[in-house]
């Protein structure tokens, strides 16, 4: 009996045992915890990423995996991404005991980094001793620091910056712009000039007027800014006129003296013109069996700053450029440029041309489909038949004329650069500014005509809406669009006469009617022949890499003289 109790006693024994030990080994699995699982960092910056593990023991293995590739295999993964979008990373633990995983997305944005606009842009002309206020527009200004910059030194830390110098020159102002994520600079040419002196002057001592005919007299001088005018007629003040132009209607023959009194604070400037009145076109040179259909004679040849002023030809005085432009303009395929809005040349025959109603003359340009840049034409009787082109220009009407976005008595000055190979900075009576740019296939070192010797000039005309247009978005393929009729260099569907789309860029003509005159202020008027004609660039554009817009003419043709030696 005692026997099989103590089997019984050793049988229970045994099972506490075997239990026992079954408690000790139960399984503990990992487990994963993380405070969040929806991150967002900025582009390029490093997101710590350190989840909680529990239950992992001594021999976990840890993944982090992106699109199935593993990335990481410690617990904690620095995660960095230049590139925008959202990423699911996939964290795993594998432990003896069993597996956690959990999943995590990143949401990876854009720098907020900083991007200066400037009010009025980079290019500023002042005189010396004007003030200007550079207000800058910068997106993303959280956390933002500024530092304008001067000759290497910071002269200011604040949201504008006042500048001012006493002395001429071209200044250069750098303005940096930074956060935690970055910083833009943005660099502010400044030219300045000394007053400007009160100079005012005729080009010519002399102009012509025909009785019954209305004409505008307007001298020359570097600006209109902050300056009064007062005309005298034979020494009586006309009190009703007291603009930088005067309208004058003779009403006898003879020789009448015009003043002009000019005044800009301190400074007094004046000039006088003799009007001479003669009866109208008493002075038509006919044609002779020697007469030449082509211009014979260039009177001026002055181009604004353009990638082809100066380019081959050495010209110091006007002479010497009207020599050279002459020499281009004979029978052959040589152009002149005549540069940036309001460039001109003017050049006269040796007949007068007859207005005949229909096609009177031809300018060569070398327009061609995609490619136009229209010079406004201008024309002249010889009133006073001395020969010069000192008498009244009548814009010959074009597609444009009259529409809003054709601007007459545009001006625009130009400023000459004070170092080689820099653009050249102009500004408009319309108060904007611009350049012309220094061109890097182009390599003469001033695009600013050689032969002004000012320190600036002011061209003056009807300046036309542009066409230009980058058409592929990225600034590498620029077209200029053409415009119907009546401008020289333009690949006009109505006045080329021709369904040649000339890809080669040859010279071919624009044809042109006198009987489309019109005076200054926009009336028709009827001129029997002409004696002159004038092309000046009517665009203020450009068009990216390929530069400025600017007229070319080859030349100019009497379309009757050259159809009577066929």
């Amino acid at each position: 009996m005692r026997s099989k109790n103590l089997f019984f006693i050793g049988v229970v024994m045994l099972i506490v045992v075997v239990t026992s030990c079954h408690e000790i080994e139960t399984v503990t699995p990992p487990q994963i915890t993380m405070e969040q699982t929806d991150f967002s960092v900025k582009s390029d910056r490093n997101l710590l990423l350190e989840p909680t593990v529990e239950n992992a023991g001594t021999h976990a293995v840890y993944s982090w995996k992106l699109n199935g590739k593993v990335i990481g295999t410690e617990k904690s993964l620095t995660f960095k991404e230049r590139e925008p979008g959202t990423y699911f990373l996939m964290f795993s633990v594998v432990t003896d005991d069993g597996a956690d995983q959990k999943e995590v997305r990143v949401d990876v944005v854009d720098l907020e980094m900083p991007i200066i606009g400037m009010e009025g842009g980079n290019d500023i002309i002042l005189e010396t001793g004007e003030k200007h206020v550079f207000k800058p527009q910068i997106t993303h200004k959280e956390g933002l620091k500024l530092s304008w910059i001067m000759d290497n030194k910071e002269v200011s830390q604040a949201e504008t910056y006042t500048f001012f110098s006493d002395e001429e020159g071209i200044y250069f102002v750098l303005l940096k712009a930074e956060n935690e994520d970055g910083e833009d600079e943005y660099l502010i040419k400044i030219l300045v000039v000394k007053e400007m002196p009160l100079k005012i002057s005729f080009s010519y001592p002399e102009q012509s007027a025909s009785l019954g005919r209305t004409i505008r007299i307007t001298p020359t001088l570097p600006s209109h800014k902050n300056i009064t005018f007062q005309w005298f007629v034979n020494g009586v003040e006309d009190k009703a006129q007291t603009t930088g132009q005067y309208i004058y209607t003779p009403t006898a023959l003879g020789k009448t003296e015009v003043k002009v009194v000019a005044r800009k604070g301190d400074q007094r400037g004046e000039a006088s013109i003799i009007v001479n009145t003669v009866n109208p076109e008493q002075t038509f040179r006919p044609i002779t069996a020697g007469s030449s259909p082509y211009s014979t004679t260039v009177f001026e040849f002055l181009p604004a700053p353009g990638q082809f002023v100066n380019e081959r030809y050495t010209a110091y005085t006007l002479a010497e450029a009207n020599r050279y432009a002459e020499e281009r303009l004979k029978p052959g395929n040589q152009y002149v440029s005549l540069g940036g809005f309001g460039g001109y040349i003017v050049v006269g025959f040796d007949h007068s041309i007859k207005n005949t109603g229909t096609w009177d003359f031809a300018i060569f340009g070398n327009s061609f489909k995609g490619s136009s840049e229209p010079g406004i034409v201008w024309v002249m009787q010889d009133e006073n038949g001395n020969g010069l082109p000192d008498d009244n220009w009548y814009e010959l009407k074009g597609s444009e004329t009259g529409k809003p976005g054709t601007v007459q008595d545009y001006e625009v000055t130009y400023y000459r650069p004070s170092v080689p190979k820099s653009s050249t900075l102009w500004s408009d009576n319309l108060g904007r500014k611009g350049e012309i740019d220094w061109l890097g296939f182009h390599q003469q070192d001033y695009y600013y005509p050689n032969w002004v010797k000012e320190h600036s000039y002011t061209l003056r005309g009807t300046c036309l809406e542009s066409r230009t247009e980058d058409e592929s978005g990225q600034g590498t393929y620029w077209v200029n669009k053409e415009f119907d009729w009546g401008y020289a260099d333009n690949f006009s569907p109505i006045d080329r006469l021709t369904n040649d789309i000339n890809y080669q860029a040859s010279a071919n003509a624009n044809h042109f009617k006198t009987s489309n005159a019109i005076t200054f202020d926009g009336k028709e008027i009827h001129l029997e022949y002409i004696d002159f004609i004038k092309v000046q660039t009517g665009l203020n554009v450009k068009a990216g890499w390929l530069g400025e817009n600017s007229t070319e003419v080859f030349r100019f043709m009497d379309i009757q003289v050259k159809n009577t030696q066929k």
